[in-house]
């Protein structure tokens, strides 16, 4: 009679051992993620596109593809290893946006099971081809994540045309360089912070300044602001924590990486709750999710279906060797651009590598996006200043023109943007850290701020697709034939200044950000 429990005993220990390091459920879990991550950067992409790279838009694409074609015009090298795009072979504005809303709906066949492997890559490309010819406006570092993410998730995903349950076991290959990847983004963004000099990130006051000068706050940022220093500092201390400490227990077994998921994870939600951080906080969320294997979620309630997968390869096997030879590919590779980056960023920090190898190792891949470095806010700014745009019809009267997500008006409270990027809103909150925008200096592509002098000329042009960006203007678009740019310094008001005035920001004038320019002169001083 006892035989009966002791066999159910001995199944559920087996069980158990054969879900030790099986990752079945993050392979069911992570794609589904992904295309939900992806539905979030493709549509936030397309209403935004026309504005920002469309044929009436700040940089229009087809100019770029224009330049690229003239390039292979006059030499014999191909574009397409440092751009690409499939808009090198074809580009229209319908095009990209029939691009853009088809994968869409792409990525919600992915988030719900169907064709994963095939769409990944199909999505993959088609991200890849916008973010290479966005141009500033695509250059973030969740849009390299995404796309390195993206790369791995295509042989981490199911290859079959309907994945509904947690039955198959991924390559362990894919699920190593996942970890990896999570554990460089975290290293790496720690690392710039303490090596990069910076004081604040040093003695716990960063969080003391970040609410306030964030690129964009959310309606939470003032309230946190004004929490104690100790609650600041307490909360730098756990940011140094997760990042330069928690990613080495990611390789120190099952216990490390479920400390490492829970502590990345608390951190992208706290960052998600008191900012517009994009799909990033999801995307690595997502990625600290794989850290948790099979027997994990069995103990947390999630329900795995036994494998049947073939035995497992040894060592011998081609397939391992393969998948060893890929990784160590990866790994190699992303050294040599995390050491190019870090060593850039913080001088004498790192050994060195010889650039040689960096260049004839990563150069020729590295258009491909898919293998990068990080390291985020590298320097806490300690101060916001913040550019508005004014307008006039007769060059007497000026009425400032509002973002529909930045600071703005005094008595406006910061809104909530994430997961949505407004990129506009997000270049201005850079182009505010440049001296000021001179039509002489900076009317070449070299420039940080080019695209802005090319903002106002569609603005003065009348360009719809860039007005719908912004907020409704105080004149009609046709008749608004000069425009200028101040500078000013934003600061949230402390709890007695907000009962008294009910405004969230207080300003003070800094001085002009650009000269005045009109519609008559503006192809000759802006462009």
């Amino acid at each position: 009679m006892a035989e009966g429990p002791q066999i159910e005993a001995m199944d559920n220990r087996a069980a158990q051992v054969d879900q030790s390091g099986s990752y079945k459920a993050a392979r069911w879990l992570f794609p589904r993620l992904l295309g939900i991550v992806y539905l979030i950067a493709f549509a936030s992409w397309g209403v935004q596109f026309p504005g920002l790279c469309g044929e009436d838009g700040i940089l229009p694409t087809a100019d770029l593809v224009e330049n690229l074609h003239a390039h292979e015009a006059r030499t014999p090298e191909s574009v397409f290893p440092h751009y690409p795009s499939v808009f090198l072979w074809h580009y229209s504005d319908a095009f990209a946006q029939g691009l853009t809303w088809t994968c869409c709906m792409l990525a919600v066949l992915v988030a719900i099971g169907f064709a994963q492997g095939p769409l990944l890559f199909v999505l993959w490309a088609s991200y890849l081809s916008i973010a290479t010819t966005g141009d500033i406006f695509m250059g973030y570092q969740w849009d390299a994540l995404l796309l390195e993410a993206g790369f791995l998730a295509i042989f981490f995903a199911p290859w079959k045309l309907v994945s509904t349950r947690a039955n198959s076991t991924p390559p362990w290959g894919t699920t190593f360089l996942l970890h990896w990847l999570l554990f460089r983004l975290m290293l790496e963004s720690g690392f710039v912070k303490i090596a990069g000099g910076d004081e604040v990130w040093r003695n716990l006051t960063a969080l003391q300044f970040h609410y306030e000068t964030q690129p964009i706050p959310n309606p939470l940022s003032w309230w946190v602001h004004h929490l104690p220093d100790w609650f600041h500092a307490s909360g730098c201390a756990f940011m140094h924590f997760v990042e330069l400490v928690l990613p080495f227990a990611i390789f120190l077994g099952r216990w490390g990486r479920l400390a490492a998921c829970l502590g990345t994870t608390a951190l992208m939600i706290g960052v998600l709750l008191t900012g517009n951080y994009t799909f990033f906080n999801l995307l690595t969320i997502a990625l600290a999710l794989t850290l948790i294997d099979d027997r994990q979620w069995s103990r947390i309630g999630g329900h795995v279906t036994p494998a049947q997968d073939p035995s497992p390869s040894t060592w011998r096997s081609p397939k391992r060797w393969a998948w060893l030879a890929f990784c160590l590919i990866m790994v190699t590779e992303s050294v040599l651009v995390a050491h190019r980056n870090l060593a850039a960023r913080v001088p004498g920090s790192l050994g060195t590598i010889p650039d040689s190898w960096i260049d004839t190792l990563y150069d020729p891949i590295a258009g491909f996006r898919s293998i990068n470095a990080y390291g985020l806010f590298q320097d806490m700014t300690t101060e916001r200043p913040e550019i508005e745009i004014e307008v006039s019809d007769d060059g007497l009267l000026w009425l400032p023109i509002q973002f529909k997500w930045k600071p703005g008006p005094r008595d406006r409270n910061p809104g909530q943007c994430a997961p949505h990027q407004p990129r506009l809103d997000w270049q201005m909150w850079f182009a505010a850290l440049y001296p000021g925008f001179d039509p002489g200096r900076d009317s070449q592509p070299n420039s940080p701020v080019f695209w802005f002098g090319r903002f106002l000329s569609a603005l003065l042009e009348h360009k719809q697709p860039v007005w719908d960006l912004l907020e409704e203007p105080p004149f009609p678009i046709e008749d608004i034939r000069h425009i200028r740019a101040k500078l000013y310094r934003y600061e949230f008001t402390t709890p007695d200044e907000w009962k008294k005035t009910g405004h969230i920001w207080k300003r003070t004038l800094i001085g002009n950000y650009s000269p005045s320019f009109s519609l008559r002169e503006n192809a000759g001083s802006i462009r």
